[in-house]
């Protein structure tokens, strides 16, 4: 910076005196001046950038051989030695990026460009004039520094030493340099709260039939882990253009760092929302893009008034993430007519939005998950089980008295680098008064594809959904087939029934018959990460065309 500061200066110097002397020498004087300055203010440029960078080549230098020597004389201090290189520190320029199954044995600097960790460094990783990204599974057994850079740490990457970011300030404090240490994560956002919105979270948007455009702000829940604070805040408010109505969400709640892995909290929102129970169907982003573009939506709506007070337990550790859930709901429930009918292609209208039982509901929700899925750059691993629960009794004062039970499990499993395999089981029932908003639907989009979407509908549910996916790396020996592109094998099998209204929630299930279950396979051409899939799905139970499908997102 302070050699910014003299070129400033003197490029200052250098125009005010050629102002000074304009009109004095005749045109062709200026031209030739013009010339000699030019080549002269390049020879100057290239001093100053060859003086750059012989002292940032002698700073990491100097920070090499700093680094050796600690490492040679800090064995008294240290409970732990990594094995290092027997050379200076491994040196890149430009971007770099450690893969997964990378390991770095020794300290590594990387100068003008972004480093990227997915893998492991055994050392101190020091970045100059770029900025580092310690993503998910990356492990640094060391200090992690960037001088004129910024440090992107994902919640579960893991670094042993102390993380430091230093930004340079601006030209007029150039002499100062602005030391920032990285901020703890204060997110909780294991696999089964992902919401799929691909839109910032302050900024809120989304397309339905109901609403039409909707916009709006909102501020995202912080779990303060660290116990730095001790009230968490969130809400968010928006308009929809077409229904006219404002919605409104504000939440405050107390908690309670018992250490870094373990959060207690209680607290309460109150709300006034347009809502759907189809989040586990369409995540929001791809309903967002359907509904525009081809007037197809994927969720249903009703609105939903009043307010709720809960209690939780968190817990994260590693790869393991958990939520035990307690909280009394007092809402007010009313239906909503379709409102938008406009989209970019297609001359097809939105389907209508269903009815539901209007009235009064309150009732008390135990909510219980298990994680431990673990994202990778294109295949995930791990386990997810998800339990709800919730009951609403005529002593509780609401219109309505059921009791409504939903599990989901789902299983990610790698075979190899290249092919692995997914499953879901999913299964619900609802016990007492037939309530529309509760009920549960199978069939169409990331259900069973091959049938009409939501074409069976209950108060029992079974549901399961297998997937092997091979990688385009593992069948490139095929002609013309792009290592980007996978193949994916499914098939599906799900069933839904009415049984009497008086049968307790883990009753009614033996009435599925075997005629009653069905199901369908198929195959999908895949992206390398088996997100956006093109797939064909046949019926088993009787021959029709085949359904051919688009989606942006995995089906679970």
């Amino acid at each position: 910076m302070k050699h910014a500061y003299y070129f400033f200066l003197i490029l200052c110097i250098f125009f005010s005196l050629s102002t000074a002397q304009t009109g004095e020498v005749p045109e062709q004087n200026d031209e030739k001046r013009v010339e000699q300055t030019t080549e002269n203010f390049e020879k100057f440029v290239e001093s100053i950038v060859d003086r750059v960078e012989k002292q940032i080549g002698s700073m990491v230098e100097e920070r090499s051989q700093h680094v050796e020597y600690n490492n040679e004389h800090s064995g008294q201090d240290q409970e732990k030695e990594y094995p290092k290189s027997s050379s200076n520190a491994v040196t890149f320029n430009g971007n770099t990026e450690i893969a997964e199954t990378d390991t770095v044995q020794g300290d590594l600097v990387v100068k003008n460009g972004t480093l990227t960790v997915r893998g492991t460094v055994v050392g101190d990783v020091l970045v100059v004039n770029g900025d580092i990204e310690l993503k998910s599974r990356s492990r640094v057994l060391g200090n992690v520094r960037t001088m004129n850079g910024s440090i992107t740490k994902d919640e579960r990457s893991y670094v042993e030493g102390y993380t430091e970011q230093s930004l340079n300030s601006s030209p007029k404090n150039s002499k100062r340099k602005n030391t920032l240490r990285t901020k703890y994560s204060y997110s909780f956002k294991p696999y089964f709260l992902n919401s799929g919105n691909d839109i910032d979270d302050n900024i809120l948007f989304r397309y339905n039939r109901v609403e039409g455009i909707f916009f709006g702000f909102g501020s995202e829940k912080k779990y303060y882990w660290d116990g730095s604070k001790v009230i968490s805040g969130y809400g968010s408010f928006g308009y929809g253009f077409a229904s006219h109505k404002w919605r409104l969400q504000l939440g405050l709640d107390r908690q309670f760092a018992a250490s870094d892995e373990i959060l207690f909290e209680s607290g309460g929102e109150v709300h006034s929302l347009t809502d759907t129970k189809d989040e586990w169907i369409m995540n929001l982003g791809e309903n967002n893009l359907a509904a525009l573009f081809f007037r197809e939506d994927f969720r249903d709506y009703f609105q939903r008034e009043g307010f709720s007070l809960h209690s939780a337990l968190y817990t994260k550790k590693g790869d393991f993430s958990g939520m035990l859930d307690v909280r009394f709901l007092n809402d007010r429930y009313a239906s909503l007519d379709n409102r938008a009918r406009w989209g970019v292609f297609g001359s097809n209208e939105f389907r209508n939005n269903p009815f539901v039982n209007v009235g009064t509901m309150k009732s008390i929700s135990l909510s219980a998950v298990i994680s431990t899925v673990e994202k990778y750059r294109y295949r995930s691993e791990g386990w997810n089980v998800f339990l709800r629960g919730e009951y609403a009794g005529r002593e509780l004062g609401g219109d309505f008295g059921f009791t409504q039970t939903v599990i989901d499990i789902r299983r990610f499993q790698p075979l190899s680098d290249d092919d692995q395999i997914n499953l879901r089981v999913r299964a619900g029932a609802l016990e007492g008064n037939p309530i529309i908003q509760k009920s549960f639907e199978l069939g169409g989009a990331n259900t069973m594809p091959a049938y009409g979407f939501k074409e069976f509908a209950g108060n029992r549910m079974l549901l399961g959904n297998l997937e092997y996916r091979i990688s385009g790396d593992l069948i490139d020996n095929i002609p013309f087939w792009p290592n980007s592109l996978s193949l994916i094998a499914f098939g599906d099998a799900g069933a839904v029934t009415n049984v009497k209204t008086a049968l307790a929630v883990y009753e009614g299930f033996s009435s599925i018959q075997s005629s009653r279950v069905k199901s369908d396979y198929g195959f999908a051409i895949a992206w390398h990460d088996g997100d956006a899939r093109l797939g064909f799905a046949w019926r088993t139970d009787k021959q029709q065309p085949v359904s051919i499908f688009f989606r942006l997102n995995r089906s679970f």
